[in-house]
Formats: C-alpha cells, structure tokens, sequence
C-alpha cells in the first residue's frame, strides 16, 4: 500500500474499531505495513484518551493544607520521566501506592 496520510489513517483506524477485528487481521487485508498501522492505532488511541479524559491518570484526594517551608520532604517518588514528586507529613500507604501505580 501506499504512503498514507493522516485523513486516511483516522479512517481507516475507526474502520478497524468498529470492525471488531485485530490490528494484525485489519492490516493484512487492508495491504498495510502491520507496525505503521501499529503506529496509528496507538497514536489516535492516545488523542481520544486525552479528548475524552479517559486516561491512565487517576484522580487523588490531597489536603487543604500545604507544607510550610520549614516542613521537610518525608517521601520522594522518582518518575521514569524525570518527574519528582515530594511528599510532606503523615503519607498514607494507599496514596503512595496510586502514586506510583
């Protein structure tokens, strides 16, 4: 298949979800590179979840109260990102835990 361009990707991933199938199927009918559609499929799922909000991020009860600074870090989660997170005072083990799920 050819090169395709965006427009026609979007079509042809909503095709796909709407047909039930899997990528690998779809792609193979459809004559297209299995990891370019691979590609797209991820890419538009990606779009729709911010869109929708529908996301991996889960939303956290935190208190009114925020450190003072003479309060000091009790906990530091390290992201893969290079995102860092500090955490002050008494830290729940169950907020830990959905912080770093």
């Amino acid at each position: 298949m050819k090169r395709q361009d965006e427009q026609e990707m979007k079509r042809l991933y909503l095709e796909w979800k709407d047909s039930g199938r899997s990528k690998a199927d779809f792609a193979s009918e459809k004559g297209i590179v299995r990891s370019t559609f691979y590609y797209w499929t991820t890419r538009f799922s990606k779009q729709e979840n911010l869109a929708t909000g529908d996301g991996e991020f889960c939303q956290l009860e935190c208190p009114g109260n925020y450190p003072s600074s003479t309060e000091r870090v009790v906990a530091r989660i390290s992201y893969p990102s290079g995102i860092s997170l500090d955490l002050y005072g008494p830290v729940s083990a169950d907020l830990v835990r959905e912080l770093v799920r």
